[in-house]
C-alpha cells in the first residue's frame, strides 16, 4: 500500500482545485516559509480526522476554509481526498483502491467519504486502527509531534507506542466494553430496584389475591341464593296478582251497573230541569216583549209630539219666503232701468270712434307719399356710402397690414433680444453642468469607496457571528451532556420520591395506617411518624444500622401511650394489620455500660455505639438508645469477634456489612440482598440527588443565560448586519444614482452644445427677417397716403345727401305724432266704452241672481207643503199603531201568567229524583272502596315485583325472564333467608377486597418471573463482558509487552547508528504496563545519561527520529509525513538521517516537508510550493533522473 495522490479545493491557501502525485520512495515537498507548504501535512493530518483546529494551526475549524484576498472571492467549504492504493489488501477492504474524502461547509457542517460512500468519522478512524496511519498515529511526524513525543508527558509517548505495537483495536474494543459494561451496570441496578419492589408487593398481593378468591366463592354462592329467592318473590306476587285481579273485574261490573242506572235517572232528571229553563227562558222572553211593546208606546207618543213641532216650524218658513220674493221682485225693476241708460251711453261713444278713424286713415296717404321720396334719396346715399366702405376697408386693410408688419418687426426685435439673453443663459449653464459634473464625478467616486467600506464592515461582523456560533456550539455541546445527566437525575429523583411516598419497603400494615392518616387528620395527629423516615445515618453505617433496628425500623413513634392505644384500636376495627408502637413517654434510655464501652472502645476495627451514629431530633434520643445503645459497630467480622471476645459476648457487635456477632456468642452473617437502596438511604440518596441536581440546574440556568447573552450579541450583529445591509443597499443605489446623474449630467452638456448651436442660428435667420419687414413697412406707408385722398371725396358727396334725408325724417315724424294723438284719443274712448259695457252686464248678472233665488225659494214653499202633507200622515199611523200596542200588552200578560203556572207543575215533578240519585251514588261509593282495597293489593304486589327485579338486575345484572329457568326451587323462604344472610357476614367478615387483586397477583408472578429472567440473562451478560475485558487486558499486556521488547532493540540500535555510538533505552516504571509511564532514556557518545530535556535540539530531533525509525522496523507505516523533522540537524546528520529514509523506503514511501538542501537532494521526486499571487499557493513538480 502507498499513497497515490492527494486533492486539494478550498482548503487554506489552496483555493483551486489542486492535484498532487506521488510514488514509491522519497518525496520532498519545498518552499519559502509561509508559502503554505505545511498546509499540505494539515490536509492530511485533517481528512484522516483531525478534529482540533489548534493542531491545525486555526483559532476555530471555519479557518481552514479559503478565507478570500484582495483580488479572490472567499470559498464556501475546504475538501480534501486521499487516495490509497490497496492492491496488496493491506487493509483488509475489498478495493483496489481506497479514496478518503473530508468536506467542511463554512455553515458548519462535514461531510466525510470512503470511496465516494458517505460515512462517519469512526468509520474512517476505524478502517486505519493499528497501521501507524491517522491523526495522531506515527506516520505523520512535525517539529511539534517531536516535541510531544520527548516530553514529560507520556501520553503522547504511549499512544505511538500502542499504535506500532497493535493494541489500538483492542483498546477501543476494552474501552467499548466496559462501556457497555458500565450501562448493564446500571441496568442491574434498575432492575434489582424494580424486584426489591415486585418481592415487597408479592406477599401482600398473594393475601389479597387468596381473599379475593375466598370472597368470590362465597359470594356466588350468596348470588345463587339471593336470586333464587327474589325470583320465587316475583312468582308467588304474581300468582297472588291474578286472583286479585278476577275480584276486580267482578266488582268493576257491579260499578258499572250501578253508574249506568245512576246515569239513566239524572238524565231524566236533567231532561225535567231542561224543560223548567225552557220555560223560566220562555218566560223571561214574554216578559222582554211586554217590556219591548211598553218601550215602543212611549217612543211613538215621543215620535207624535216631535212630528207637531216640525209641522209648525214649516208653516212658519214658507209664510218667511214669500216675503222674500215680493221684496226681490221691487229691486229688479230698479235694475234694469240702470242697465239700459249705460247701453245708450255705450252707442255713443262708438259714434266719436269713427270719426277719429277716418282722420287716421288720412294722415296714413300722407306718410306714404313722403316715404317714398325719402327712399328715392336713401338708394343714391346709399351708393355713395358703399364706394365709401370699400375705400375706407382698403385703407384698414392698409393700416392693418402696416400694424401687423410693425408689431412683426417689434416682435422679431424682442426676439432677437430674448435669444441673445437665452444664448447668454446657455453659455452660463454650459459652464455651471461642467462644474456639476466634477461634482457628480466626485460623488461617485465617494459612493463606490462608502459602499466597499460597509462591505468590509458586514465581512468583519460575519467572521465574529461564526466566532460566536462556534462559541454557541460548545455551549450546546455542555447543554446537551449535562442536560441528560440532569434528566437522568431527575428520572431517579422521581423514583425515589414516589417510592418514598408510597411507603415502599415498610410492612404492608404500616403502609395502610400512614395511608389511613393521609386521609384523617385526626390520625394523623396521633402519630409522630415512623422510625425509618425519623433518623438518619451516614451512607457507611446504613447496612449496619438497617440490621441492627431489624423489623424496629417499621415501628411508629407517637408521643403518648393513649395515642398508641387508639392507632391499635383503629388497625382492629379497619382490619388493616399489625403494628408495634414507640410512645415516647414509656420508652426509656439503654445506654452501654461504661466497663464495656471501656473494653470495646479500645479494639481494633472499633467504630462507635450504634445509637451514637444516628442524627434525629433530641425527643427520640431515649427510643435510640433503646433500640440501638447497646449496639457496636465494628468494621468488619474478625474485628467484630475481637470486640465480642473482648467484652465476653455481653452485647451484640454488628459490621458495615451486616454481619453480626449476637450475645452469646451466635454469628450471623452471610451476602445482604442490595437490590436498591434501604429506607435509611433513600431520604439521604434524595437528598443527595436534590442538591446535586440543584447545582446541575444552577450550572444549565448559566449556560442558558449564557447561551442567551450569546444569542443576543449573535441577534445584535445580524441586526448590525441587516442594518449594514441595507446601509449597503443605499449606498449601492446612490452610487447607481451618482452614476445615473453623472451620465445624466454629460447628457445635459450635449444637449446644452446642441442648443447653442441651434440659437446662434436662429438669431441670425430672425435679423435677416426683420430688415426684409421693415422695407414692407415703408411701401405700405405710401399706399396709405392714395386711399386716405380719395375717402375724403365720397364723404362730401355723402354729407349733401344726408341732409335731404334729414327733411324727410322731419316731416314723417309730424305725421307720426298726429297719427299717435288720434290713436291715444280712440283708445281712451275705447276704455271708456267697454267700461260702460262692463257695468250694463253687472246689472244683469244682478237681476239674474235675484230671479234665481225668487226659483229656489218657491221650490222651498213647495217642498215645505208636501213635507206637511206627510207629516200628517205620519201623526196618523202612529195614532193607529199606539191603538195595536195596547191590544199586544193585554195579551203578554196573559201568556206570562200561564207559563209561570206550568214551570211550577214540573219543579214539584224534580224532588222525587234527588232522593233516588242520592242513593245509587252512596252504593256506588262503597263498590268503589271494595275496589281500590284490591287495587292496592294489586300495586302492592307490582311493587314487590318492580323491587325484585330493580334488585336482580342493580345487586347481580340480570333479569327475570333470563334468570327464573336458572333459579333453584325454594321450599322454605325463612330458612333460606337466614342462609343468605349468614353468607352476607362472612363476606363482611372477609372485609374489603380487591377485586383486581387475582390479576394482579397472576401479572406480578408473571413479571417477576420475567424480571428474574432479565436480571440472570444482564448478570450473565456482565461476566461475559467482564470476562472480555480480562481477556483482552491479557491479550493487550502480553502482546504489548512482546511488541515493546521489539520496539526498545531497535531503539537502541537505531539510536547507536544515528549518533555512532551511545546508549539509550525505552523504560516502563511500573508493573502495570498498560498504564505505566513511559520513559525514554538517551546517552549520546561521549556524555554521561542525562535527562532528555538536557539534551540540544539536535539530539533531541535525532532521539526522536530514532524513536520512529524502531517503530517503522516493527510495524512499517505504508506512507510517512516528515514535516521538517530535520531542520535542527545539521548537515552530517541530516545525510546520516536521509541515508535513514533511504533505508527504510523499501517498506515504506516517505514524503518530506522540507528545506534543507541535503534531504532535497536524496529525494526522487520534488513539488515545489510558491505564492505567485498573494495568499494562494500553487505547486510546481519535478522528478529527478
Amino acid at each position: 500500500m502507498y499513497l497515490k495522490r492527494i486533492e486539494i479545493q478550498g482548503f487554506k491557501s489552496f483555493p483551486e482545485s489542486t492535484l498532487i502525485e506521488f510514488d514509491s520512495g522519497m518525496t520532498a515537498i519545498v518552499g519559502p516559509n509561509g508559502s503554505g507548504k505545511s498546509n499540505v501535512t494539515d490536509a492530511v493530518r485533517w481528512v484522516l480526522g483531525e478534529q482540533s483546529a489548534k493542531s491545525l494551526r486555526g483559532g476555530k475549524m471555519e479557518d481552514v476554509i479559503f478565507n478570500g484576498t484582495s483580488t479572490r472571492k472567499a470559498m464556501n467549504y475546504a475538501e480534501v481526498t486521499l487516495t490509497l492504493d490497496n492492491i496488496d489488501r493491506y487493509i483488509d477492504y475489498d478495493f483496489p483502491e481506497i479514496q478518503i474524502t473530508r468536506r467542511l461547509y463554512r455553515s458548519g457542517e462535514s461531510e466525510y467519504q470512503i470511496n465516494k460512500v458517505n460515512c462517519r468519522l469512526k468509520d474512517i478512524v476505524g478502517l486505519f486502527l493499528d497501521t501507524g496511519i491517522g491523526k495522531d498515529g506515527y506516520s505523520i511526524v512535525g517539529q511539534g509531534r517531536v516535541d510531544e513525543i520527548l516530553s514529560t508527558k507520556s501520553e503522547d509517548r504511549r499512544y505511538v507506542i500502542e499504535e506500532a505495537a497493535g493494541i489500538v483495536k483492542y483498546k477501543v474494543r476494552k474501552d467499548e466494553a466496559e462501556r457497555k459494561l458500565n450501562q448493564t451496570e446500571q441496568n442491574l441496578l434498575r432492575i434489582d430496584d424494580v424486584l426489591a419492589e415486585l418481592n415487597e408487593r408479592f406477599g401482600p398481593l398473594e393475601e389479597q389475591s387468596k381473599k379475593a378468591i375466598r370472597y368470590h366463592r362465597v359470594y356466588e354462592s350468596m348470588r345463587s341464593k339471593d336470586i333464587s329467592l327474589l325470583v320465587h318473590k316475583i312468582t308467588t306476587a304474581q300468582e297472588a296478582m291474578g286472583d286479585s285481579a278476577g275480584i276486580r273485574e267482578q266488582l268493576e261490573r257491579e260499578i258499572k251497573k250501578q253508574e249506568d242506572r245512576f246515569v239513566a235517572l239524572r238524565e231524566e232528571n236533567r231532561e225535567m230541569s231542561e224543560k223548567s229553563e225552557t220555560l223560566e227562558d220562555t218566560i223571561e222572553e214574554k216578559r222582554q216583549e211586554l217590556s219591548d211593546v211598553t218601550e215602543e208606546q212611549h217612543e211613538n207618543n215621543s215620535n207624535r209630539k216631535v212630528l207637531a213641532e216640525r209641522m209648525n216650524s214649516i208653516n212658519k218658513e214658507i209664510n218667511d219666503a214669500s216675503y222674500d220674493n215680493d221684496a226681490a221682485t221691487a229691486r229688479i225693476k230698479v235694475l234694469e232701468g240702470e242697465r239700459k241708460a249705460h247701453l245708450d251711453h255705450a252707442e255713443e261713444i262708438l259714434g266719436e270712434c269713427n270719426e277719429l278713424k277716418k282722420a287716421s286713415e288720412a294722415l296714413n296717404r300722407r306718410r306714404e307719399e313722403i316715404l317714398k321720396e325719402y327712399e328715392k334719396e336713401e338708394k343714391s346715399i346709399s351708393a355713395i356710402r358703399a364706394r365709401i366702405e370699400g375705400k375706407t376697408k382698403d385703407l384698414n386693410e392698409s393700416r392693418e397690414n402696416i400694424k401687423t408688419v410693425a408689431a412683426r418687426i417689434e416682435a422679431l426685435g424682442e426676439q432677437i433680444t430674448r435669444l441673445s439673453d437665452q444664448l447668454n443663459n446657455i453659455r452660463s449653464s454650459g459652464e455651471e453642468l461642467k462644474a456639476s459634473l466634477e461634482e457628480a464625478d466626485k460623488h461617485w467616486k465617494e459612493m463606490t469607496k462608502t459602499e466597499g467600506e460597509v462591505q468590509d464592515d458586514i465581512r468583519t461582523r460575519d467572521d465574529k457571528l461564526k466566532a460566536l456560533s462556534e462559541k454557541m456550539k460548545e455551549l450546546n455541546d455542555f447543554f446537551e451532556k449535562n442536560n441528560s445527566e440532569f434528566l437522568s437525575l431527575c428520572a431517579r429523583l422521581r423514583t425515589l420520591k414516589d417510592l418514598e411516598k408510597r411507603k415502599e419497603g415498610y410492612q404492608e400494615s404500616v403502609r395502610r395506617l400512614m395511608d389511613e392518616a393521609e386521609h384523617d387528620k385526626n390520625l394523623k395527629s396521633k402519630m409522630v411518624g415512623v422510625l425509618g423516615d425519623l433518623i438518619s445515618v451516614d451512607r457507611k453505617y446504613e447496612t449496619a444500622i438497617e440490621i441492627a433496628l431489624g423489623s424496629a425500623i417499621h415501628n411508629v413513634v407517637t408521643d403518648l401511650e393513649s395515642e398508641a392505644a387508639d392507632l391499635i384500636e383503629v388497625l382492629k376495627t379497619k382490619r388493616l394489620g399489625r403494628v408495634t408502637f414507640l410512645p415516647i413517654e414509656n420508652i426509656e434510655a439503654r445506654p452501654m455500660p461504661s466497663d464495656i464501652l471501656k473494653k470495646a472502645s479500645g479494639q481494633k476495627g472499633y467504630i462507635d455505639v450504634a445509637s451514637e451514629l444516628i442524627k434525629c431530633d433530641v425527643m427520640l434520643n431515649d427510643i435510640v438508645s433503646n433500640l440501638l445503645g447497646r449496639i457496636i459497630i465494628a468494621d468488619n467480622l474478625d474485628n467484630a469477634r475481637k470486640i465480642a471476645s473482648s467484652v465476653r459476648h455481653q452485647v451484640k457487635i454488628i459490621t458495615l456489612d451486616g454481619d453480626s456477632v449476637n450475645p452469646g456468642g451466635s454469628l450471623t452473617g452471610g451476602s445482604v440482598r442490595k437490590s436498591g437502596v434501604g429506607i435509611l438511604g433513600r431520604a439521604r440518596e434524595i437528598e443527595d440527588l436534590t442538591k446535586k441536581t440543584e447545582d446541575l440546574e444552577a450550572k444549565l440556568s448559566d449556560n442558558e443565560e449564557n447561551r442567551q447573552e450569546l444569542d443576543d450579541v449573535a441577534g445584535t450583529l445580524k441586526k448590525e448586519i441587516m442594518l449594514l445591509g441595507e446601509q449597503l443597499k443605499y449606498y449601492s443605489m446612490e452610487r447607481v444614482k451618482a452614476e445615473s446623474e453623472y451620465r445624466n449630467i454629460e447628457d445635459k452638456i450635449k444637449e446644452n452644445d446642441d442648443r447653442q448651436r441651434e440659437t446662434e442660428e436662429l438669431l441670425k435667420k430672425i435679423s435677416t427677417e426683420k430688415l426684409r419687414l421693415e422695407d414692407d413697412l415703408e411701401e405700405l406707408g405710401r399706399i396709405e397716403q392714395e386711399l386716405g385722398n380719395e375717402l375724403f371725396s365720397f364723404t362730401e358727396d355723402s354729407k349733401s345727401g344726408d341732409e335731404k334725408v334729414q327733411e324727410f325724417s322731419e316731416r314723417l315724424d309730424g305725421i307720426k305724432d298726429e297719427m299717435a294723438d288720434i290713436t291715444s284719443k280712440s283708445e281712451r274712448l275705447l276704455a271708456e266704452r267697454n267700461g260702460v259695457i262692463k257695468l250694463a252686464d253687472h246689472i244683469k248678472e244682478q237681476i239674474d241672481a235675484i230671479n234665481r233665488e225668487i226659483d229656489e225659494r218657491r221650490e222651498q214653499i213647495a217642498d215645505a207643503e208636501k213635507q206637511i202633507e206627510e207629516i200628517t200622515k205620519e201623526i196618523n199611523g202612529i195614532t193607529e199603531t199606539l191603538a195595536k200596542l195596547e191590544v199586544s200588552q193585554r195579551e203578554y200578560e196573559k201568556e206570562i201568567q200561564e207559563l209561570t203556572r206550568q214551570k211550577a207543575e214540573i219543579d214539584s215533578s224534580m224532588s222525587g229524583f234527588v232522593s233516588n240519585l242520592t242513593s245509587i251514588n252512596d252504593s256506588i261509593n262503597n263498590l268503589r272502596n271494595k275496589l281500590n282495597t284490591h287495587i292496592s293489593k294489586y300495586d302492592k304486589y307490582i311493587t314487590e315485583i318492580d323491587a325484585a327485579k330493580s334488585r336482580l338486575w342493580e345487586d347481580y345484572e340480570v333479569t327475570y325472564d333470563n334468570i327464573r329457568d336458572e333459579a333453584l326451587p325454594v321450599e322454605d323462604v325463612t330458612a333460606l333467608a337466614k342462609e343468605i344472610s349468614s353468607l352476607k357476614s362472612e363476606i363482611r367478615n372477609i372485609g374489603p377486597v380487591n377485586p383486581d387483586s387475582v390479576e394482579e397477583f397472576r401479572e406480578l408472578s408473571e413479571r417477576l418471573e420475567f424480571m428474574t429472567a432479565q436480571r440472570n440473562d444482564i448478570a450473565k451478560a456482565k461476566e461475559d463482558l467482564e470476562k472480555v475485558i480480562s481477556d483482552l487486558l491479557n491479550e493487550m499486556r502480553q502482546q504489548f509487552i512482546t511488541q515493546f521488547e521489539i520496539i526498545n532493540n531497535n531503539f537502541k540500535r537505531v539510536f547507536f547508528d544515528l549518533f555512532g555510538g551511545g546508549t539509550a533505552e525505552i523504560v516502563l516504571d511500573s508493573d502495570d504496563v498498560l498504564e505505566c509511564n513511559i520513559e525514554i532514556k538517551a546517552q549520546p557518545p561521549g556524555k554521561r545519561l542525562q535527562s532528555l530535556t538536557l539534551l540540544s535540539g539536535g539530539e533531541r530531533c535525532l532521539t526522536a527520529i530514532a524513536l520512529l525509525f524502531a517503530i517503522l522496523e516493527l510495524k512499517p507505516s505504508p506512507f510517512v509525513i516528515l514535516d521538517e523533522v530535520e531542520a535542527a540537524l545539521d548537515d552530517v546528520n541530516v545525510s546520516r538521517f536521509t541515508d535513514f529514509v533511504r533505508r527504510y523506503c523499501v517498506k515504506s514511501q516517505f514524503i518530506l516537508v522540507t528545506h534543507r538542501k541535503g534531504t532535497m537532494e536524496a529525494c526522487d521526486r520534488m513539488y515545489g510550493v510558491t505564492m505567485a499571487e498573494r495568499g494562494i499557493s500553487k505547486i510546481l513538480s519535478m522528478r529527478f533522473s
